[in-house]
């Protein structure tokens, strides 16, 4: 019985899997930020459904009074 030399199979074997747990913990981060995302927008929403986000860059109104206590 002759034998064969297997460690070229498991060679291309772990070369073709080396990127799946790259892969996997990508999606998995990506999951849980898209997640928190969602339940922010959604908190938003329920919670303060007025606020339009305006004030936050200030950038259609010059002179505006509060800009004295920012820091940039």
């Amino acid at each position: 019985m002759r034998t064969e030399d297997l460690k070229h199979i498991i060679k291309l074997k772990n070369k073709d899997m080396e990127y799946v747990p790259v892969f996997g913990l990508m999606f998995i981060v990506v999951a849980i930020i898209s997640w928190r995302w969602v339940v922010g927008i959604d908190y938003m929403k329920e919670n303060h459904p007025d606020y339009k986000g305006e004030d936050w860059l200030n950038w259609n109104n010059e002179d505006n009074d509060d800009d004295k206590h920012q820091i940039t």
